[in-house]
């Protein structure tokens, strides 16, 4: 599909190029001078606009001519989340600073105007598998313009069985305009690996470098595959010269044999740019390789000697006048690190603070080698002599935490963030803009301090539009604005979740359930607590939520603690994501463990809920961990199994000690919903217009199940026309007619095709295709024109387009009018799409890594 589209693309400007030049020959052959000036802008503008869009290969594609552009696309203002894991900033004019991060892409910094620029949003979810995270980034130092970035990326198209998939490998992507604009640099072709979201992340850099004398070289420093140069006149290459090879690395393989992701490998390259001339190599360049210690080489990387220095260098920097500092760091077994500077051959130890702790990055002045800041976790090193001495200061970062009210508060942290924001840190650079500001970042952001050496350096926070947040899940419950109502509720990872009043504000704290007990294998860390305190001390992350549509002011959630071992966190709120308790109980059930040792008691954990429109103390939990699908008809105070009335026979022979065997009448698990809590697939849903508010349905990944009695009995619906093996499939019920039941099924993040988008009438019993859509991702429903007819949204392809984009239907899907611009937003990493059923025209994307999208109609910065 790619190669004919790009000899499509390649046709039609050769038949431009003819029509250019056969208009300028007319034209000159008429004297017609001053038209020939006026024309020649144009024509030249369309043959350069071509040409771009024929020699970038990610697959440009023109959009269907039924659109409308009166919606804005914004993101929620949120501010945090996610981590930044690297920084670059372009050593001369206009010295921009850029950032990369784990699942969020990259951005760059708008001095003027105090925010962030995203610049990876251009690219859709199959361009890297999913969201987009950056392993390194660099800036051409002779050309600032030229921003490079290390990702995984679609490389090539393979088929297994019937199904087209993408086969993603590392990338180096060059942009020639601030990133507004990209293309690959060839790397694809070898096969390295890249995992931007793996272990070292924060701590590792920067492995992309340029040449500061020479633009056309540039080296990539990788995980599990060397080192790579790409010079002009060739592609990229490995580079050898005596340089460790990956495979010999320490841990490149687990103790079981399988590929250990997490390797470091090749952790940074550094230039010594006063051994080289204009144009021509550096001759003195560093190489960083975790558990083999420091490399250098003197003739510009033909080879190569171990100058140790230490096992584990992290990320390594060159002063002015040729010292070369490095951090180091380990997390294997126990941490241990250092920091130490390499002058005149000659090592020196420079730890500011013991051996027991991972410096994740050290930094100087560009024009000053002995201002120096090293980092560790929450504590920042400044030392004026070139590290002989240090001076150490703690990051407090957090607003008013009531878990921790002895702890300074930093007054530009949104009020979320609690008192372990200053924790984590990944890098610290100097900015040569202006050498007393220095910018630190980590997994809560960016921050800056404008004046490193007064006496209680002061970082601020510098959050506007860089949104990092993982979102798994957005509802807008229609409680009246008049009455109070939220813009909307989120789920989300790492935060659990937020209200929402206005989503062009910060909002004020996190969701904090209550009552929520402390996990008894964890009780060593608090040994004085009995439930997890207010607000909810650690890192979780909201799977599944709902509300009650008649009585949209109840809400619940579920979810599982990210940190303490996948617990179970969940929470039912009765006053619109104001307040929110814990269930009194879960479902539980003795389950075989993997080696059918003995049974052991399983606790539901994460996974999607749903609640009965009408009443509230009915919801439906089909957990991702742990027991089958259960129900409470009490609000979570007692849970009972949900059975299968069309099961198949029991199992014959029987074995007690199978739980296939002993749930043959229980409602089957569903594929997507049991692979990970990570991953939040939308399986359950409850019919929003049943009168009596029993009717739930449910999709296993074969078959269509719907229950009118509460969650306690289904029965089989449709099966056989709904795609299979789908890993976001999405249930989405009519809010407005009871039975109208729709589902999509996002393709997963390796298919080459969509998915088409399917409707049922009759309560799930039988499905039918939506003639009109060509493919969909996700779709959702919004307040129309009246109350019987709602607007329908949905994220796909309309009219054979060939780039996902928003579209809208007036008239339930009869006509499309699209509503996005696919040449600049893709919504890389989208989960899901909600609508506003009070307001029309206003609709919402969950993003993996870019939080949450806002997309309507008017003026935003207005309101």
């Amino acid at each position: 599909m790619e190669k004919e589209h790009k000899q499509e693309l390649l046709d039609v400007e050769k038949i431009l190029l003819f029509i250019c030049g056969f208009t300028m020959n007319i034209l000159r052959k008429l004297h017609f001078t001053h038209l020939l000036r006026k024309l020649s802008f144009f024509i030249l503008l369309i043959s350069t606009a071509v040409a771009l869009l024929v020699s970038n290969n990610f697959n440009v594609i023109s959009a269907p001519t039924n659109t409308s552009q009166s919606f804005k696309w914004n993101n929620v203002n949120i501010q945090g989340m996610g981590y930044v894991t690297g920084m670059a900033i372009a050593p001369v004019k206009p010295t921009d600073v850029y950032v990369r991060t784990d699942v969020g892409g990259a951005y760059r910094f708008d001095r003027k105007n105090n925010k962030w620029l995203p610049l990876m949003d251009m690219f859709n979810s199959n361009f890297s598998g999913g969201s987009i995270g950056v392993e390194s980034i660099a800036v051409d130092p002779q050309k600032p313009q030229n921003i490079y970035a290390a990702v995984n990326h679609k490389s090539s198209i393979i088929t297994e069985g019937d199904t087209k998939k993408y086969k993603y490998s590392g990338e180096v992507i060059v942009s020639q305009d601030r990133g507004n604009t990209w293309k690959p640099t060839g790397l694809g072709k070898k096969d390295v690996f890249m995992g931007p979201n793996q272990e070292y992340r924060s701590d590792t850099g920067e492995r992309l470098a340029v040449d500061p004398n020479n633009s056309e070289i540039i080296y990539f420093g990788s995980r599990r595959d060397g080192l790579w140069k790409k010079n002009p006149e060739q592609e990229w290459t490995l580079v050898g010269g005596g340089l460790p090879s990956a495979k010999n690395l320490p841990e490149y393989n687990k103790s079981n044999g399988k590929e250990n992701k997490d390797l470091p490998g090749y952790t940074f390259v550094a230039f010594d740019a006063r051994t080289g001339k204009t144009n021509q190599s550096t001759q003195t360049i560093y190489v960083g390789v975790h558990g083999k210690g420091v490399w250098q080489s003197n003739d510009a990387g033909k080879s190569w000697r171990n100058i140790a220095g230490g096992k584990d260098p992290l990320r390594g920097t060159v002063a002015c006048d040729g010292t070369l500092y490095v951090s180091f760091g380990t997390y294997a077994k126990s941490k241990t690190g250092g920091v130490r500077k390499y002058k005149n051959e000659k090592w020196a130890d420079i730890t500011p603070d013991g051996t027991k702790r991972v410096y994740s990055a050290v930094a100087v002045q560009n024009n000053n080698p002995n201002q120096v800041i090293a980092i560790s976790d929450k504590y920042l090193y400044r030392s004026k002599d070139g590290g002989n001495t240090w001076k150490k200061h703690t990051m407090y970062m957090g607003a008013y935490d009531a878990n921790y009210p002895k702890d300074k508060i930093n007054p530009t942290a949104p009020k979320y963030y609690q008192s372990y924001a200053g924790t984590g840190a990944s890098v610290v650079v100097f900015d040569p803009a202006n050498p007393k500001q220095v910018w630190w970042t980590n997994g809560w952001g960016v921050a800056r301090t404008d004046d490193i050496t007064a006496k209680e350096p002061n970082f601020k926070w510098v959050m506007n539009n860089l949104e990092e947040l993982d979102a798994n899940l957005v509802r807008v419950p229609p409680v009246p604005k008049s009455q109070g109502g939220a813009d909307l509720i989120s789920a989300v990872q790492d935060m659990i979740g937020f209200r929402h009043v206005n989503r062009y504000k910060v909002p004020d704290k996190k969701i904090n359930p209550t009552n929520i007990d402390v996990n008894p294998d964890f009780k060593w860390a608090n040994p004085d607590w009995k439930k997890y305190p207010k607000p909810f001390p650690h890192v979780a992350g909201a799977t599944g939520m709902d509300y009650a549509y008649k009585k949209p002011n109840y809400a619940a959630f579920v979810g599982f603690h990210q940190w303490q071992a996948f617990y179970p966190i969940h929470g039912i709120t009765k006053d619109n994501g104001k307040t929110w308790q814990a269930f009194e109980s879960v479902p539980t059930e003795n389950m075989w463990k993997k080696e059918k040792s003995k049974r052991e008691k399983t606790v539901a954990m994460g996974g999607q809920i749903a609640m009965s429109p009408t009443n509230p103390l009915n919801m439906v939990w089909s957990p991702t961990w742990g027991p089958y699908t259960h129900y409470t008809m009490d609000g979570g105070k007692t849970w009972k199994i949900a059975r299968n009335l069309d099961h198949e026979p029991k199992p014959e022979p029987f074995d007690p000690n199978n739980d296939k065997h002993t749930h043959y009448d229980a409602l089957p698990k569903s594929w997507a919903n049991s692979i990970h809590p990570y991953l939040s697939t939308y399986i359950l849903a409850s019919d929003r217009q049943d009168p009596q508010g029993k009717t739930f349905y449910y999709y296993d990944g074969w078959k269509f199940y719907y229950s009118n009695d509460g969650g306690a009995n289904w029965r089989k619906g449709a099966a056989g026309k709904l795609p299979t093996w789908k890993v976001r499939p999405a249930i989405v019920s009519n809010p407005t007619k009871q039975n109208d039941v729709w589902m999509s099924f996002a393709r997963n993040p390796e298919d080459v095709e969509g998915n088409k988008l399917y409707r049922s009438t009759d309560g799930g019993k039988t499905f039918n295709a939506i003639s009109s859509v060509d493919t969909c991702e996700f779709m959702t429903f919004g307040k129309g024109d009246s109350d019987k007819n709602p607007f329908v949204y949905i994220f796909g392809r309309v009219a054979g387009a060939n780039k996902d984009a928003m579209y809208i239907s007036k008239n339930m899907g009869q006509t499309w009018k699209q509503i996005s611009n696919p040449q600049v937003q893709q919504f890389p990493g989208i989960t899901w799409l909600e609508g506003d059923m009070r307001q029309s025209n206003l609709v919402y994307a969950a993003l993996t890594g870019r939080g949450i999208m806002v997309g309507e109609t008017g003026n935003p910065e207005s309101k």
